[in-house]
């Protein structure tokens, strides 16, 4: 158990790093080097997730919070979003906040059934086309997209290149997003790269694009990359001006119910019709009305809706915080919250599985802000701190971190450094019983899977392996506890049930997946 001293330190530490680190910019507080020296950085000590500050976004323009969160959650679950009328943000992320329906990317070779397959996220329910207009009909939910040369899926749902990432772990705790960090923590207002050159001149000339940008906002970054975007979500060719026109045409969340205890939409659901009504006389809300409560008036318009869309989504998913596993109620002084099999797997886990030295602090995870802020941004192996090559597949199938978009001009490493090739983002662990197949290519289908891959020292001996992965000697006791551990002692009951803030409007998910009915409130893990 962590000590009363310990947590106060832990503490004191976590408040003075959110001041370092708006001063570290693109440097590291202490050089690899350094760190290797002194040992500093390879390990942080646990405590509850209640303990840290939730990072705000330095700067923005949202003016009424709520209503931001509001707006954020009914374009996230909107299945008009889509371009083909199905596909919402929530349709990769409906599943403990990922996506588990069977899906297969054949992967650098383009051959399905081979070695490089990587289970990835199901995208657009349709085949691949480029976007021609919004249907003039407000009724319909999807675009009219022409369709071109087949590609590999045919007509087949498409299926993208990396499994889908859990929006449910505390990701507003990362400090970047996506697996490879493409997502920056400074939002641009336009596109995923904040101020880096992998901007196209589209991009920069947008009329949200801003040079100064709003820090801590990697999850408004990650936001508007999927939104327009083949196979993701939809056809190719839509920008965020056809986005807007096809959601100021159409009411919100027409097609989808809301419960009428939904933590966030609740007092405007318009149960038991679909839908959300607004004003004294209850009309169906428009998205108009609902972007003029969060950002006021001057940015309800169309040159500056990816601005809104970003900062929105990421009010939203800021409140997904899983702060009540029986981990956390352990570390707050509740020694009877965990099972005994559970507290034998977290000592393995900060022994001799050495989980803790990646998977660290409160948000289990050096990836975060905070750790940044106090271990700087390279790690001991002289890559960025937060991504690491652990040797899941041979580093040629995916570059991850080394790898560009956009412009395709600059690397998403700041360190430039070899290690960075085929190293991702350490994922928090909180709820990851409820979120298989696991890894950036979904090629571990079970805790259990993911355990034997640490125990061996990983799969793959790639040159830029992260040092600390290597062969742990695990015992069959020792594995078991410890999945025992990240099954059931990380898991947030609120998850697992849909209850608030995870509650959510109805969802069909196409392809394999679940009617989801609309969920409100709760008080069954209380």
């Amino acid at each position: 158990m962590q000590t009363g001293t310990t947590l106060s330190w832990f503490r004191r530490l976590r408040v003075a790093s959110f001041a370092l680190i708006t001063a570290i910019g693109a440097v590291g507080l202490l050089s690899a080097s350094a760190r290797v020296a002194t040992g500093e950085g390879n390990d942080v000590e646990l405590g509850p997730l209640s303990s840290v500050a939730v990072p705000m976004p330095i700067g923005g323009d949202i003016v009424d919070q709520a209503a931001a969160v509001r707006l954020g959650k009914a374009l996230f679950w909107d299945i008009q979003l889509g371009g083909d009328g199905q596909t919402a943000c929530a349709t990769c992320h409906f599943h403990g906040g990922a996506d588990n329906r069977p899906a297969i990317n054949p992967g650098l070779d383009k051959l399905f059934g081979t070695a490089d397959d990587v289970h990835g996220s199901m995208g657009l329910t349709v085949a691949q086309g480029t976007f021609k207009n919004i249907d003039p009909n407000p009724d319909n939910a999807a675009d009219i997209c022409t369709t071109g040369a087949l590609n590999l899926f045919g007509v087949a749902p498409q299926v993208t290149t990396r499994n889908a990432p859990t929006t449910v772990n505390g990701v507003a705790f990362f400090r970047q997003m996506f697996w490879d960090g493409r997502g920056n923590d400074n939002f641009n207002g336009a596109s995923p790269f904040g101020q880096t050159a992998n901007n196209t001149a589209a991009q920069k000339a947008s009329a949200a694009f801003s040079t100064a940008g709003i820090g801590n906002s990697a999850l408004a970054s990650q936001a508007v990359g999927p939104a327009n975007k083949f196979p993701e979500v939809s056809c190719n060719g839509r920008t965020f001006g056809n986005l807007y026109d096809k959601l100021m045409a159409r009411k919100a969340l027409q097609h989808q119910f809301v419960h009428q205890q939904d933590s966030a939409l609740g007092a405007m659901s318009a149960w038991p019709a679909k839908g959300l009504k607004c004003g004294t006389d209850g009309h169906a809300c428009g998205y108009g009305e609902l972007i003029a409560a969060a950002f006021g008036p001057s940015l309800a318009v169309k040159g500056q809706f990816s601005r809104v869309f970003g900062q929105a989504v990421q009010a939203y998913e800021s409140t997904l915080i899983p702060d009540q596993t029986p981990l956390d109620r352990l570390l707050a002084g509740n020694s009877k919250a965990m099972t005994d099999l559970q507290k034998k797997g977290l000592s393995v886990f900060r022994g001799k599985g050495g989980c803790t030295k990646c998977h660290a602090g409160p948000e289990l995870t050096d990836a975060s802000v905070t750790f940044a802020g106090v271990f700087g941004l390279i790690n001991e192996d002289g890559g960025d701190q937060g991504f690491h090559n652990i040797g899941v597949r041979p580093t040629i199938e995916d570059l991850g971190r080394a790898g560009t978009g956009g412009a395709n001009v600059a690397p998403f490493s700041v360190s430039g450094s070899i290690m960075d090739h085929g190293a991702f983002k350490t994922p928090a662990l909180r709820n990851v019983g409820l979120t298989a197949p696991y890894f950036h290519t979904g090629g571990k289908a079970t805790l259990a899977d993911v355990v034997d891959f640490y125990s061996r020292g990983g799969d793959f001996p790639n040159t830029e392996k992260a040092r600390r992965i290597r062969p742990l000697g695990l015992s069959a006791a020792d594995k078991a506890a410890l999945v025992e551990f990240l099954a059931n002692g990380l898991t947030d009951c609120r998850t697992a049930k849909d209850e608030a803030p995870f509650d959510h409007p109805s969802l069909t998910v196409p392809n394999g997946g679940p009617d989801l009915s609309a969920t409100g409130g709760g008080t069954s893990c209380q």
